[in-house]
């Protein structure tokens, strides 16, 4: 695994969102009181981006099928076979960044 700085620590506020391609996976970086969150980007149902999902408690919806995931662990509310990849958020100095 290799460290892939992502932005500065100073850039984030809740309400951040910004979407990543790092190597082969798109990653969807979240701040939600406080806490950040480091989620597959995309819909496993259908490939779609979760960048433009709505935000609900600690759901995100995909905007095109209306799935529902957990931010923290990924788990999919209507398929539990459907399941997002996530991270843990790493940190380098002022940076914050994954390892993948």
């Amino acid at each position: 695994m290799a460290f892939h700085r992502l932005v500065r620590l100073d850039q984030l506020y809740d309400g951040f969102r910004q979407s990543f391609r790092i190597e082969r996976e798109d990653v969807l970086l979240l701040q939600r009181d406080g806490r950040v969150f480091l989620i597959e980007g995309r819909c496993p149902h259908q490939g779609f981006s979760l960048a433009q999902g709505s935000l609900h408690g600690e759901r995100i919806i995909c905007p095109r099928h209306g799935f529902a995931f957990h931010i923290e662990h990924g788990d999919c509310f209507q398929a539990p076979s459907c399941r997002l990849k996530t991270w843990l958020p790493a940190y380098d100095g002022n940076y914050l960044g994954v390892e993948i």
